[in-house]
């Protein structure tokens, strides 16, 4: 998978609710202006970007950042800035390099500091594409994932009805939101009000040479099968409803239904035929209730304009809400169901709640989600597939605590490191809050505590998203495939913190013996030193 910004990787299409954009650093404009906010009450932000390669890391120059219809260039670092962004908005960014294909993010804003995020790109087995004359018809498949977009022959036409340049260029990207709900094109939102939980999604872009945008022409149908991806465990439904995403609209209108079917090699996936070239999602509306609480940070301040996730841990969907200028908010989350919870601050993330609704508003009575004051704290996220259904989270603090399932933990003394939220059956996730931070090495690893193989961590996927003071928001998968080791754990990366807080991160990506495991995060306790941020 490639994305986002913790995205996981692959990503998608998006288009959502662009608002007040200024690129800084790389333009093509002569201001470099968008929109700027012309209401003085409006609160704005900003993002440090910086675009890399998913399995080295290594940053890509040169790659094409498009935003609004405008497009820049990251620097020799891979790095650009994005300024006067407004808060509680969704910024949606396409992007592009030589040897990729194109991927889309969509970036929350809240607060006042900078959001330093980290998009990673890469040729993952999610996405296929194809240029070949208009003439030919298009047959675009992913045969392991039971993905597939059929367009006829002489069935594209550009978008402003001018005549196709040269070849047609037509790619499928698949969107599965059991593993990164984030992933989704323009979130959850439904045209009119309300929002859908998905069972998987399809995009296909079309363009002829010169990058112009292709449609369907009139009386042709592309036909879609779309793979199935939910965090819902109950009985599939044999038709669906389908719906498309409207960029103008910002949000999500029903076209039509899909059908279920089971391919040869038993994958099941959700088949239409549809008009539009475009994001398909397979979905169903919520009926919500609303989790109410309030955001604060660690000296009891309350925070406004945070942005509020509740992502479901037993539905596939993640909706969003604001705090008011008290730090209150009221989240609409599926009723009947399980969902973490979670707020960011600028950079800051606070720690999670595992919240299970019923037919009611649910009301957090044990206190407000919490950020750091001090921003000397970090998350680390971690989801996988449907199998292994057991996966669990372990950190080693410089102080020889060991934080994971036997051990949760604590936040408000020491070891300021806690597992928020533990997950046991599928796709997590598993939540860790880090506060205070301790000066020297924090070490994380992964374990398939269900020792399954079939498959392996590596082909879960299992997903790390991780992020804090001056770590950029970073997804990270194993390199390497369990499924011809002996090792059920994988030690994945490594943080050394300075004095002033600043973190290093260090990958690790080693499967460790069992003796390895235990050499590694059972180590004997020291006394700690906390960093001080300046």
């Amino acid at each position: 998978m490639s994305h986002r910004i913790t995205v996981k990787s692959k990503q998608l299409l998006t288009a959502s609710l662009i608002a007040t954009l200024m690129l800084a650093g790389c333009n093509n404009d002569s201001d470099n202006t968008v929109i700027t906010p012309s209401n003085p009450s409006i609160t704005v932000g900003s993002i440090l970007g910086t675009v890399v390669d998913q399995a080295s890391l290594v940053p890509i120059a040169n790659a094409t950042v498009s935003v609004a219809g405008q497009t820049y260039q990251t620097d020799a670092n891979g790095q650009f800035e994005l300024n006067n962004l407004q808060t509680g908005q969704s910024v949606n960014i396409t992007i592009t390099a030589e040897g990729y294909p194109a991927r889309n993010f969509s970036t929350s804003i809240s607060g006042n500091t900078p959001l330093e995020v980290e998009y990673q790109l890469t040729n993952d087995a999610t996405v296929v594409s194809t240029t070949q004359l208009a003439s030919e018809a298009v047959n675009l498949s992913i045969d392991e994932l039971g993905a597939q977009v059929i367009i006829p022959p002489n069935a594209l036409q550009r978008a402003d009805g001018q005549p196709i340049v040269g070849n047609v260029t037509v790619e499928m990207d698949v969107v599965t939101p059991s593993i990164d709900p984030e992933e989704m094109p323009g979130g959850y939102g439904i045209v009119g009000g309300g929002f859908m939980e998905s069972w998987g999604a399809l995009i296909i872009t079309a363009t002829d040479s010169d990058n112009n945008e292709l449609v369907l022409n009139d009386n042709n149908v592309a036909s879609l099968a779309i793979p199935v991806s939910t965090r819902s465990l109950e009985p599939l439904q044999q038709q669906m409803p389908l719906f498309f995403y409207d960029a103008v609209q910002a949000g999500w209108v029903q076209t039509g239904s899909a059908n279920l079917q089971t391919l040869d090699n038993n994958i099941q996936v959700y088949t239409a035929e549809v008009e539009q070239i475009g994001p398909w999602n397979v979905d169903v509306a919520m009926e919500t209730v609303d989790v109410v609480g309030c955001v604060a940070d660690t000296d009891g301040t309350r925070i406004n304009n945070a942005v509020v996730k509740g992502d479901g841990i037993n539905y596939s969907a993640i909706t969003t809400a604001i705090t008011d200028s008290n730090g209150n908010f009221n989240l609409p989350v599926r009723r009947d169901s399980q969902m973490l919870v979670v707020a960011q601050n600028g950079s800051r993330t606070s720690n999670a709640k595992s919240i299970r609704t019923l037919n009611t508003n649910y009301v957090i009575n044990d206190g407000c989600l919490t950020v750091s004051t001090a921003n000397d704290s970090l998350s680390i996220r971690l989801t996988w597939g449907e199998q292994p259904e057991d996966v669990d989270s372990h950190l080693l603090t410089p102080s020889g605590d060991h934080i994971y399932f036997g051990n949760e933990g604590r936040l408000g003394i020491a070891p300021f490191a806690n597992l928020d939220v533990d997950d046991t059956d599928s796709f997590g996730p598993e939540f860790i809050t880090v506060r205070n931070l301790m000066v020297g090495r924090y070490r994380y690893g992964v374990e398939n505590y269900s020792e399954t193989k079939n498959p392996g961590l590596k082909n879960s996927p299992i997903t790390v998203f991780l992020t804090g003071p001056t770590i950029r928001s970073r997804t990270l998968t194993p390199s390497l495939n369990d499924n011809n080791n002996a090792s059920i754990f994988w030690h994945s990366f490594d943080l050394v913190v300075d004095s002033r807080c600043n973190i290093t991160y260090e990958s690790v990506d080693r499967w460790l013996t069992t003796q390895e495991s235990l050499d590694t995060f059972e180590v004997s306790p020291s006394t700690p030193t906390y960093c001080v941020t300046p």
